[in-house]
């Protein structure tokens, strides 16, 4: 097998979300989600609207080749689930989050660099009831007492319309375990007939604010949410823009000298004198090999990650 190793740099946590609406199959938004990665140097990205189920295999998936893909996918291959591409170079630990409430479309990280306790989720009306999601995040609250904790994905609960019976449960939750929310822009304009609708419903809840840089909605949008993006003042090794790939130094002129090797100078005749097939079978394969490792040795190239 060809070794891959990656170029690493230090820089801040940096943590994205994207609703991609079912945009996982396809090339065209899978690219995109390659360009934002390296763009803003992510290490960290939550999905929601996978829209996958178990016929479909992760390794299909075009997705960059230095992250691992964490995935939730929603039962009945019905629309939603959850993802989560984590960079290789992020030293984390998955966690498993045993819960009994229903319809909970969850992922949950530990940053083990800085005990940093990381859910990407996706709330949608349909599917998961506000006060069904409260009691989930109550109980994994009380199960992460005194321990950093963010959670990023889309809510569906307008943050910026705190007249809602949904907002002020949700606010109450948050405030009883010290948490803030730090998306205050818009992050989903939607035509609903001859009207639009701008609300703020992709959300970064955390207890640990202090420890934030900035928060920001992008400008890049895969489906029809913006993306969401925070930093945090932890340094971490960068997602790697370029990896070092080894493999075998196939030149012309490598080519050209094994094969005159093959053909003038190389004594066969212990070969051909087997009586027995598998012998000079297993005898011919060993020379091959060995001879091929000898003229084409082991080089080491830099490629860009997205052509992986």
């Amino acid at each position: 097998m060809h070794k891959t190793t990656y170029v690493n740099q230090t820089h801040k946590l940096t943590i994205g979300h994207c609703n991609i609406q079912g945009g996982l199959t396809s090339l065209g938004k899978t690219r995109e989600l390659k360009h934002m990665i390296n763009k803003y140097d992510i290490d960290i990205l939550s999905l929601n609207e996978t829209n996958l189920n178990d016929s479909i295999d992760s390794c299909t998936l075009n997705l960059p080749s230095c992250f691992d893909f964490l995935r939730k996918d929603r039962g009945k291959g019905s629309r939603g689930g959850c993802g989560m591409l984590v960079s290789k170079n992020c030293a984390y630990t998955e966690i498993d989050m045993p819960t009994s409430m229903q319809n909970i479309e969850a992922i949950w990280i530990k940053v083990k660099t800085h005990n940093l306790y990381v859910c990407g989720f996706y709330r949608s009306n349909n599917y998961c009831s506000v006060e069904n999601f409260i009691d989930y995040m109550n109980d994994c609250m009380k199960k992460l007492s005194n321990k950093k904790v963010l959670w990023i994905g889309d809510i569906n609960i307008d943050q910026n319309n705190i007249s809602l019976p949904q907002y002020k449960k949700l606010d109450m939750a948050l405030k009883s375990y010290n948490m803030v929310q730090t998306v205050q822009e818009i992050t989903r304009v939607a035509k609903f007939g001859d009207r639009y609708t701008s609300t703020s419903i992709d959300v970064v809840f955390t207890n640990c604010y202090s420890d934030f840089d900035n928060t920001n909605v992008l400008p890049e949008r895969i489906g029809d949410h913006q993306a969401i993006l925070c930093q945090l003042c932890y340094k971490v090794n960068k997602p790697a823009k370029y990896e070092k790939l080894v493999i075998r130094d196939h030149s012309q002129n490598n080519i050209t000298l094994f094969k005159e090797y093959l053909a003038y100078e190389y004594d066969y005749s212990h070969i051909l004198q087997c009586t027995d097939v598998e012998s000079a079978a297993n005898e011919f394969n060993e020379f091959i090999c060995n001879n091929y490792e000898q003229f084409c040795q082991l080089k080491s190239i830099t490629i860009p990650r997205t052509l992986r």
